[in-house]
């Protein structure tokens, strides 16, 4: 799938068990003088079991990047060309050129690969 799909987000969240919201901000459509307009941004809410904190994960499907946080850790991947889930494990985020695939475990886990 891509990001981009209609339901991708809500797909991501049930396969992570996570809290799904639409962000507070948006991207901003550089042809509207309006605030408030432009495309949607997801967050994402869920346990790292291993660190005893919330995960948040951003979704930007317009941009198809996805950012992951962790306390003061940060995970980004742009240029997002797919996504694959994996029931009961993970999420896949990949990127084609250059290389790259961004994890979010069912745990809690993150892991960028690039």
């Amino acid at each position: 799938m891509r990001l981009s799909d209609e339901g991708a987000p809500a797909e991501i969240a049930r396969l992570l068990a996570a809290e799904l919201a639409e962000a507070p901000f948006r991207v901003p459509d550089p042809e509207s003088e309006t605030s408030g307009e432009g495309a949607p941004v997801f967050e994402l809410r869920l346990p790292s079991r291993e660190h005893g904190r919330e995960l948040l994960v951003l979704l930007w499907p317009s941009l198809q990047r996805v950012d992951v946080r962790l306390g003061a850790s940060t995970w980004t991947l742009k240029r997002v060309s797919s996504v694959e889930l994996y029931p009961g494990v993970e999420v896949l985020f990949r990127r084609e050129d250059p290389p790259a695939i961004l994890f979010v475990s069912v745990e809690g886990r993150v892991a960028l690969v690039a």
